[in-house]
């Protein structure tokens, strides 16, 4: 169940990324659907982690920079989810800004 959804948000993604590109910024839509690729990716590896818990991590990605926001259950999950993130294939940095709610 959870692989179907993942692979319908990675499709919604990377449409919606080719189309971003009419918003006037100067990034390639190549870049937009590189970010878009990143963030399918980040995000169904969060997903994918019992201990990050990652429905309540928001993952945007600019230019390879990979922003991560939300709610994590502990400093460990917090630290994976940074880790999982930066080892994504093509993410430059991690912008960590979760926050531990336990």
């Amino acid at each position: 169940m959870i692989r179907t959804l993942s692979w319908i948000l990675l499709s919604l993604t990377v449409s919606f990324g080719c189309q971003s590109y009419v918003d006037g910024s100067k990034r390639t839509a190549g870049e937009f659907t590189d970010d878009a690729q990143i963030t399918a990716m980040v995000k169904l590896r969060l997903l994918d982690d019992p201990e990050v818990k990652g429905w309540r991590i928001n993952v945007s990605t600019s230019r390879g920079v990979v922003t991560l926001e939300g709610r994590v259950p502990s400093n460990y999950a917090r630290e994976k989810a940074s880790r999982l993130a930066s080892e994504t294939g093509s993410v430059l940095n991690v912008e960590d800004r979760l926050t531990v709610v336990e």
